[in-house]
């Protein structure tokens, strides 16, 4: 019955599954005249990358006939199953026009799930004949003439791309995005332009995205703990008898000194003021008899002769030592002559302090300015500072608090204080602080974001604009990925401009600046258009326009590292390097020794390989941590990541990833797969090890994709050989009609029935069949491991199971062999799926049947050197497609 093709909800009819059946069984079959050949010794590769010479007449009369007689039933114009006619398909001009539908026919008769087995079917021959022809008619429809690279959409930053650029434009990992909503995919990857929408919600987490990420960045000193105190009148403490005069000066003896006590915020650098001076003269000096003789005998006569007349030259300039609480000189300040009644002289320096508790005594000597040594010969402790130093170590907590005044407490005022007695004043101290360059608690981001401040007279601040076009033109050029002109920078330092004209701080404009500029269309998307007369005229004659060196720098950047391009690639992009193939060949080999080409694994890969998925798996659900060491989904997606670094850095075969005799591995992993780490000092970081005698072999063998591939209580053949069709081979299987019952509704046959017993009785249905004879054997293969991919032992049943055969009689058992026999017999499908989803990611859009052309040609440059991975990867990038783009018609 006509139902009998139906595959609801498919949209894709039985017929078509029927043909996708059959090819995929000529994809894994050598050619007929060497069906009986031994399976190592005839590769079945996919069709060969040179097409064959087609007479597109030829069709008409032969490869659309077979398509009549197999599927035109159900797939005709007056009847169009699940939407199909393949009556489109009719003449050469008709596939060319309808190519699209021809390249999803080939690749479902390549599947070869139709017709129904209980169907008239094509014999082998005939159904590689017409893949054969279908195949090269599309080849030729969209190669023979000059291909087109096709057009991406404006792109958006996703999630990764948007945290790694904040990362490495900023140097600190915030991980914004983490807070947006999660990216769409389209043809497996989240950086496809098509479905990279732009919401209004998401808009707005932009927005306050890039307010964090300013305000984490730059901070306004002001907003910040500090210390601004002056000790004067009673808040100075005075060691020693002193005497407080009318102004609030403290006159106090030789002897005598003041101190004060500060809480410290933060690290720093502060400022002390401290206003005093002596009042004490030569002559005062020398009736007193605190003058040297050697000083003595250098005083002229006429001095001598005018003991009490006070000249300035007769007047003595004093020294007053800096000490901290623990008795180390900081500081020696030098004070002028001052009258008793006079202003007082002020003296400053800078001490960097650290947070906490902090005491500062100020000792004035009988010192003259002559005698001070030079600052650079000021040794610490300073031999004049030496008793003074001794003097503080020994004051106690209990000694200094009886030189507090009490709170409430007045000194009364003398006025009548003798210069002699008391020969030094001290008007205030002062400390200020920290500096807004030198404290600790400011953003490490801020000196590289501020490299120039605009001055700051009182409530005002000065040459605003040029201070911030200073700071924002190499952070714009950055964040924009090309050259940014002066009228661009002055827009936004206008920005800093308006805050400081509405009374805000320089550090506030700043932020308001870098807020619009992570919000700016020219960071958050990727837009190609043409930059050139020469692109621009392209453009309009509807041919291929070549991107410019910004713009491949960009692509380059985003591909390999998920990220802005660094100084380095725009420096090449502003020499306009880029479009030359040898540097941009050098370009391209450093970003891949650089770490950040890792986010091709993390981000790549992972997709690729659907590890994403793993955060999905419930692994206590699985038992995976019910003994011995925790395995997280984390650990799982690192081991692949890690072999796929391994091949792209060493620039390794593709097959490699089948083959790979050794892992990578922590601690956990490591117990788990019952392997010993070579060095146990680091058993937190992933280290190679053997996997020689370990039953397991490349990424068919890591715990995380027979994770993925499973149920939380065993093993899924079906999902594992359905993972190994998509990622190997490159040949989606359809999804499974609706009406067919789980595997579970089989086990009424028998409650003994084993896995392979119940597969069988599952695929009793014609229809369920002709997709599930070759995917389960894949599946099958991997059954010496169970479904958190621990070997199993030979023992257990299930490892008896682990065989299969795929047509023309290549048989395996168990995953080694299975990983082995596809990296030798399907080598070049593998690089052709490797290579179609490298160029769909670093495009950021679906292939199309026009892109078989690149793939094929970078699929014939590298074959004959074994399909090496940084060789695919480099092949990729200097494809028509990355280098150029197609502009719509305005």
């Amino acid at each position: 019955m006509r139902s009998n093709c139906i595959l609801p909800g498919t949209r894709w009819p039985r017929v078509l599954l029927s043909i996708a059946s059959a090819l995929v069984l000529l994809a894994f079959s050598p050619a007929k005249a060497d069906e009986d050949a031994p399976a190592e010794s005839k590769p079945a590769e996919s069709k060969s990358s040179e097409p064959l010479t087609v007479d597109p007449s030829n069709w008409e009369t032969t490869g659309f006939l077979k398509l009549e007689e197999f599927c035109l039933d159900c797939h005709n114009a007056d009847y169009q199953e699940a939407e199909v006619d393949l009556s489109l398909l009719s003449t050469a001009e008709k596939v060319r026009d309808n190519s699209e539908l021809a390249m999803h026919s080939i690749s479902m008769i390549r599947f070869g799930a139709m017709p129904p087995e209980d169907s008239a079917l094509p014999t082998v021959e005939e159904r590689r004949e017409l893949a054969d022809q279908l195949d090269d008619l599309v080849y030729h429809a969209t190669c023979d003439l000059r291909p087109k690279p096709g057009r991406v959409t404006a792109r958006r930053l996703n999630r990764a791309e948007y945290n790694n650029a904040i990362r490495d434009l900023f140097g600190v990992d915030l991980r914004p995005a983490d807070q947006f909503p999660s990216d769409e995919v389209g043809g497996g990857f989240d950086n496809n332009a098509d479905v990279l929408s732009l919401s209004t919600m998401l808009m707005e987490k932009y927005l306050k995205a890039g307010e964090s990420v300013a305000s984490s960045l730059i901070v306004d000193p002001s907003t910040l703990p500090s210390l601004k105190k002056t000790f004067a009148d009673q808040t100075l403490n005075t060691i020693g008898e002193a005497k407080l005069a009318s102004f609030g000066e403290w006159f106090i003896r030789g002897d005598g000194m003041v101190w004060v006590e500060v809480e410290v915020p933060i690290e720093g650098e502060y400022s002390f003021d401290i206003r005093g001076g002596t009042n004490l003269t030569r002559s005062a000096l020398r009736k007193l008899g605190e003058e040297s003789d050697e000083k003595d005998d250098d005083i002229d006569d006429e001095d001598k002769d005018n003991d009490d007349k006070e000249d300035v030259n007769d007047k003595v300039n004093r020294c007053v030592m800096v000490h901290d609480e623990q008795g180390r000189l900081i500081e020696v300040l030098d004070f002028n002559y001052q009258e008793k009644s006079g202003p007082t002289d002020g003296e400053s320096f800078r001490k960097t302090l650290t947070p906490g508790k902090h005491r500062f005594f100020f000792s004035p000597t009988d010192t003259w300015a002559d005698e001070l040594p030079k600052p650079e010969d000021r040794k610490d402790p300073w031999r004049l500072g030496e008793s003074i130093s001794k003097r503080v170590q020994a004051f106690t907590d209990e000694e200094l608090a009886k030189t507090v005044l009490p709170a409430g407490e007045k000194v009364e005022i003398d006025r009548r204080i003798s210069s002699e007695e008391f020969n030094f004043k001290f008007k205030t101290v002062s400390i200020d602080g920290p500096s807004a360059h030198t404290r600790q608690d400011l953003p490490p981001t801020q000196k590289q974001l501020i490299p120039r401040m605009a001055r700051q007279r009182g409530d005002r601040w000065e040459d605003v604009s040029k201070a911030a076009k200073v700071n924002l033109e190499p952070l714009m050029r950055r964040a924009f990925r090309r050259e940014v002109s002066d009228e661009e920078v002055t827009r936004y330092a206008k920005l800093v401009e308006g805050a400081t004209d509405r009374q805000e701080s320089f550090y506030v404009g700043m932020q308001q600046a870098i807020t619009a500029i992570l919000c700016s269309p020219s960071f958050l998307f990727r837009i190609e258009l043409p930059e050139s007369e020469e692109a621009r005229e392209l453009a309009a004659s509807g041919e291929a326009v070549p991107l410019s060196s910004a713009q491949l720098a960009s692509r380059l950047s985003f591909f390999l590292w998920s990220s802005l391009p660094d100084d380095a690639l725009l420096n090449a992009a502003k020499q306009n390097e880029l479009i030359d193939e040898s540097k941009r060949r050098y370009q391209i080999r450093r970003m891949l020794d650089d770490p950040k080409s890792n986010s091709l694994g993390e981000q790549f890969a992972t997709q690729w390989f659907g590890l994403g998925n793993l955060n999905a798996r419930d692994m206590a659900a699985f038992g995976g941590n019910e003994e011995g060491p925790s395995i997280t989904v984390d650990h799982l997606a690192a081991e692949t990541h890690a072999l796929f670094d391994h091949v792209l850095k060493n620039n390794l075969p593709v097959t490699e990833l089948l083959t790979a005799d050794y892992t990578f591995v922590n601690d956990s992993l490591a117990d788990w797969y019952g392997v010993e780490l070579p060095n146990p000092q680091e058993a937190n970081k992933l280290q190679k090890v053997s996997l020689a005698d370990a039953g397991r072999r490349g990424i068919l063998g890591h715990a995380g994709v027979l994770t993925l591939t499973s149920y939380p209580t065993r093993n899924s053949p079906v999902l594992r050989g359905k993972w190994i069709l998509e990622n190997v081979l490159g040949t989606p299987p359809p999804e499974a009609p609706p009406n067919v019952p789980e595997l579970e509704a089989t086990r009424a046959a028998s409650a003994d029935a084993t896995l392979r017993e119940q597969l069988e009785l599952h695929r009793a249905d014609p229809g369920c069949a002709s997709c599930h004879r070759v995917m389960d054997a894949l599946g099958f293969g991997l059954e010496t491991m169970d479904h958190l991919g621990r070997l199993r032992p030979p023992s257990d049943p299930s490892v008896a199971d682990a065989t299969g055969e795929l047509p023309g009689g290549r048989s395996f058992r168990g995953a080694m062999e299975l990983s082995e026999m596809l990296a030798n017999t399907e080598g070049r499908r593998f690089a052709d799926t490797t290579v179609r989803r490298l160029l769909s990611f670093a495009i950021g859009r679906e292939l199309r049947p026009a892109d078989r052309c690149f793939v094929e040609a970078i699929l014939n440059d590298t074959q004959s050197d074994g399909f090496r991975l940084g060789d695919l990867v480099e092949g990729v990038i200097n494809s028509p497609p990355f280098l150029s783009t197609s502009v719509p018609a305005s």
